[in-house]
C-alpha cells in the first residue's frame, strides 16, 4: 500500500500520483514547493529508516551523489527525513526505461550501444568521485527526450550503495542488486569495486543486445551459481552479432575482477569495435584463457595454454601437463593445463572460494530509484517494473556433501576449514563439456595440490580413464586397505599422478596429485600411503 495520495504534502512536496514502487520504498511525482517542476520523491521503507547504520551511511552517500553533475545521471535535488522516514528528492525524467524498452522490441546494435555508452560515461565519471552505483541493470537506465535525440540517465545513484555496505542487510548476506547483473565479488563477500559496475554494465549491454541477461536462471541460487561458476554464454549463439562480440563480453564479464577492461568505457568501445568491424581489441589477460560457454578455452599467445597438444582440461579438470585447444576427438586424450601452482592457488582461494558460501544467506531486493510512471497515458509517464525476488538460503557446499562423507578424515567439512594436513579446498570451475559432477581444487600446508572429482558413476570414470595415454600403472593400497591403481604423469610441470579407486563406492571418485618438486615415488611414499584415504 502507498503511504501517500494525491493532494498529500510531504516534507514541502505536494504529492501528485504514485510513480511505481519497489524493494527500498515508493516513488510519486510531486510538485515542487518553491519552483514551477515536478520532481520525483522516493519515501524509503520504514525498515531502513529504523536502521540507525543505514541512515548514517545513506545521509552521507545521498550527499556525495548529490554533488554528481553529469548530463547522463539524474540528480538529486534534496534528501531528508519526515516523521522519522527518509526521503530523497530527484530529477523526474519523462518517458521510459531500457527494460520496458527492450520488452516493446528490438532496440538494435546502434542504439543498445548509445545506451552503454551513455551509461559508461557516467559510471566513470562517478568512479572518479569516489562513488559506486552497485546496481546498474535496465530498469535503472531511463530514456527520455533530449534536443539532440535520445536521453540516457542512469537513477539511484548513492542509494545501493549505501544499502550495500555497513547495514545490517549486508551483515546477513543480503544483497540490494538485482541478481541477474550482479558481479561476482557482491555474491561471495569480497566486495565491490568500480570493476563490478562495468560488470553489471556488460550484464546490461548484454541484455539490449540479446533481449535477455547473459544468465537467465529462474531461480536465485542457480543465478549465484552462474555468476560464480559458469562460463560466458557466447551472445553470438543467441543474436546474430559478430564472434568477436564474444571475447569482448569475456571479458567484461570474467570472474576475477582484475581481468576486466580498465573502464566502462573502454568495455564499451571494445563492444563498439567488435559490432562494427568484426574484429576484437587486443585483450591484455594475466589468466590462460577465457571461458566459454562451449567448454572449450581459447588460449592466450604466450601463455602455457598456447604450447599444443592434449586438452584435457576443457573436459575433464585442470589437469597438469602440455596443453592446448585441441579436436573434439582429443579433447579427453592426455593431460590438460597446469597453470602456476602457487599463483592459481591463490586466485582458487579469493576468485573461485566462493566463499563462505557455506550458509550464504542471499536475500536479494531490487533497490529501482524508479522516477518513472505507470500511468502510460498520461502525458510524460514513464512506465516500470519493479520485481523483489524472495529471499533464498544458498548452501553451494551441499552437491558436494556425498564426496566428503567418503573422505571425512581427509577433506574439510567447510570452505572456511582444513582437512588432512591442513588442506583447503574451493570448488574446481567445471566446464559444460566437464565429465565429472562435482571437484574440489585443494592445497596443503606444504603445498601438495590435490584435485578431487566426483563422477555420477563408475562407467563415466572407466570411459575417461579409457581415453588416457599407456603409462605406469601401480596397484597399492590405501591406508585404509582399500585398492588403488595410480598411473603416472609428466606434465610440463613436473610428475603428477592420477588415482582411481577399485570399488564402490570410491570408484566414482578420481584424484590427481601434483607436489612441485617431487618425484612420482615420492608422491606415493610421503602423501599418498599416508592420507587418510
Amino acid at each position: 500500500m502507498h503511504e501517500l495520495r494525491a493532494g498529500d504534502v510531504f516534507a514541502g512536496y505536494r504529492i501528485e500520483r504514485v510513480l511505481g514502487a519497489g524493494g527500498m520504498g515508493s516513488v510519486y511525482a510531486a510538485r515542487h514547493p518553491r519552483l514551477p517542476r515536478v520532481v520525483a520523491v522516493k519515501l524509503l521503507h520504514s525498515s531502513y529508516s529504523a536502521d540507525p547504520v543505514f541512515r548514517g551511511r545513506f545521509e552521507r552517500e545521498a550527499e556525495l551523489a548529490g554533488r554528481l553533475d553529469h548530463p547522463n545521471i539524474v540528480a538529486i535535488h534534496d534528501r531528508g527525513a519526515e516523521g522519522g522516514r527518509l526521503w530523497i528528492a530527484m530529477q523526474y525524467v519523462a518517458g521510459t526505461d531500457a527494460e520496458t524498452a527492450v520488452r516493446a522490441g528490438g532496440l538494435g546494435a546502434e542504439r543498445a550501444l548509445h545506451i552503454a555508452r551513455a551509461t559508461a560515461d557516467a559510471l566513470d565519471y562517478a568512479h572518479a568521485a569516489g562513488l559506486l552505483h552497485r546496481d546498474v541493470k535496465p530498469a535503472n537506465i531511463l530514456l527520455g527526450e533530449g534536443v539532440g535525440g535520445e536521453r540516457v540517465l542512469l537513477t539511484d545513484f548513492g542509494i545501493a550503495k549505501a544499502v550495500d555496505e555497513g547495514t545490517a542487510l549486508t551483515q546477513t548476506g543480503a544483497l540490494v542488486a538485482t541478481l541477474r547483473y550482479a558481479a561476482p565479488e557482491q555474491l561471495d563477500g569480497r566486495g565491490a569495486g568500480t570493476a563490478s559496475d562495468q560488470y553489471s554494465l556488460g550484464c546490461t549491454l548484454f541484455h539490449l543486445l540479446a533481449g535477455r541477461p547473459p544468465f537467465t536462471a529462474t531461480n536465485a541460487g542457480a543465478l549465484v551459481g552462474a555468476h560464480l561458476m559458469q562460463p560466458v554464454p557466447r551472445i553470438s549463439e543467441v543474436v546474430g552479432v559478430p564472434a568477436a562480440v564474444d571475447l569482448v563480453f569475456a571479458r567484461a564479464l570474467a570472474k576475477d575482477p582484475g581481468q576486466r577492461f580498465g573502464s566502462c568505457a573502454e568495455m564499451v568501445a571494445a563492444a563498439t569495435t567488435a559490432l562494427t568491424t568484426g574484429v576484437a581489441p587486443t585483450q591484455p589477460l594475466t589468466d590462460a584463457g577465457v571461458a566459454f560457454g562451449s567448454g572449450l578455452t581459447a588460449p592466450i599467445p604466450g601463455t602455457e595454454m598456447d604450447q599444443g597438444g592434449p586438452a584435457s582440461a576443457a573436459v575433464h579438470g585442470r589437469h597438469w601437463g602440455t596443453t592446448g585447444v585441441g579436436s573434439a576427438g582429443n579433447r579427453a586424450a592426455g593431460v590438460g593445463s597446469r597453470r602456476d601452482v602457487d599463483g592459481r592457488a591463490r586466485r582458487s582461494r579469493t576468485a573461485w572460494w566462493v566463499a563462505g558460501i557455506l550458509g550464504l544467506a542471499v536475500a536479494i531486493g531490487v533497490a529501482t530509484a524508479v522516477v518513472i510512471s505507470r500511468d502510460s497515458g498520461s502525458t510524460g509517464a514513464l512506465p516500470t517494473t519493479t520485481t523483489v525476488a524472495p529471499t533464498t538460503t544458498i548452501d553451494a557446499w551441499a552437491a558436494a556433501r556425498p564426496t566428503i562423507a567418503m573422505f571425512p578424515d581427509l577433506l574439510p567439512a567447510s570452505p572456511d576449514s582444513e582437512g588432512y594436513r591442513g588442506l583447503k579446498c574451493s570448488f574446481a570451475t567445471k566446464s559444460p563439456e566437464a565429465v565429472w559432477d562435482t571437484g574440489f581444487d585443494c592445497t596443503d600446508r606444504e603445498g601438495l595440490q590435490l584435485q578431487v572429482m566426483a563422477h555420477k558413476d563408475a562407467d563415466t570414470v572407466g570411459k575417461f580413464i579409457a581415453t588416457l595415454p599407456a603409462g605406469a600403472t601401480q596397484q597399492l593400497r590405501s591406508r585404509y586397505g582399500r585398492p588403488l591403481t595410480v598411473r603416472s604423469f609428466h606434465g610440463s610441470t613436473g610428475p603428477w599422478l592420477l588415482v582411481h579407486f577399485d570399488t564402490a563406492p570410491y570408484s566414482t571418485v578420481l584424484l590427481q596429485v601434483y607436489w612441485k618438486g617431487h618425484t612420482h615415488q615420492e608422491m606415493i611414499d610421503q602423501w599418498l600411503t599416508t592420507a587418510p584415504l
